[in-house]
């Protein structure tokens, strides 16, 4: 089966983790609204950045791999 992902560095250029590194997280899941929920909660807890407002962003950078 086909894994969906998304880089949080492609979606939020300028994103730091918490070494000041820039961010290389990737969400991955099976299905879109998965990789959504994982972006969401992952630059929601660790860039303070309310992830809700950036679905349809999140949305165009998710890729098939």
């Amino acid at each position: 089966m086909a894994i969906q992902f998304a880089r949080c560095n492609a979606m939020l250029s300028l994103a730091l983790d918490k070494q000041g590194r820039p961010c290389r997280y990737v969400a991955k899941a099976e299905t879109d609204d998965g990789v959504i929920a994982d972006m969401v909660n992952h630059i929601s807890t660790e860039h303070d950045i309310d992830g809700d407002d950036h679905v349809e962003n999140i949305r165009a950078c998710i890729k098939t791999h």
